[in-house]
């Protein structure tokens, strides 16, 4: 038998993990009767609650890293653990997105233009994360990274993250 090549895992310029579901962004429709009016649906207060308690909890981990908000392109990691299946099969990865994109602009990025790859995965919870959890993880890009190793490494930070903060008592 042969044994694989191990790569090492690729730098991450700054992570975090999220206890439970990141809530849908509101989309916008069109009024019943109107032609041309497309209306964006009002802020759930969860949503609300979510951002304003996520952004504090980033600017606070953000003041060990004076690099952000960045100015170049940034690769944007995001999985969400669900845990039961009509919660896994209801949530639609791109409104997760958007949720974490909106909320990571100006904080992480100064322009949601600099995203030059987003990868958005959504999990079934499992014996090594057993709840609700989301993951983010961002990768300044200047130099031009590897892609598929920042992709791989990704997933197994997720679990990495989760079970350091379930051990710390975080959730």
């Amino acid at each position: 038998m042969s044994k694989k090549k191990r790569t090492k895992p690729a730098a991450i310029d700054f992570d975090f993990g999220i206890e439970g579901v990141i809530p849908s962004t509101q989309e916008a429709y069109r009024p019943e009767g109107t032609a041309d009016l497309a209306v964006r649906k009002r802020e759930s207060e969860r949503k609300k609650l979510f951002t304003e308690a996520v952004s504090a909890d980033l600017r606070g981990q953000l003041r060990e890293h004076p690099h952000f908000p960045s100015r170049g392109d940034v690769f944007v990691f995001i999985v969400q653990y669900l845990a039961g299946e009509t919660l896994f099969r209801d949530r639609d990865v791109d409104n997760l997105a958007k949720t974490m994109l909106d909320l990571l602009n100006g904080v992480i990025y100064k322009s949601d233009g600099q995203v030059r790859v987003l990868l958005v995965v959504k999990k079934r919870t499992d014996n090594r994360v057993t709840q609700n959890f989301a993951y983010v993880a961002i990768k300044e890009l200047a130099d031009g990274g590897d892609m598929e190793i920042l992709k791989l490494a990704g997933s197994e930070r997720a679990v990495t993250r989760f079970q350091e903060l379930k051990s710390r008592g975080v959730f």
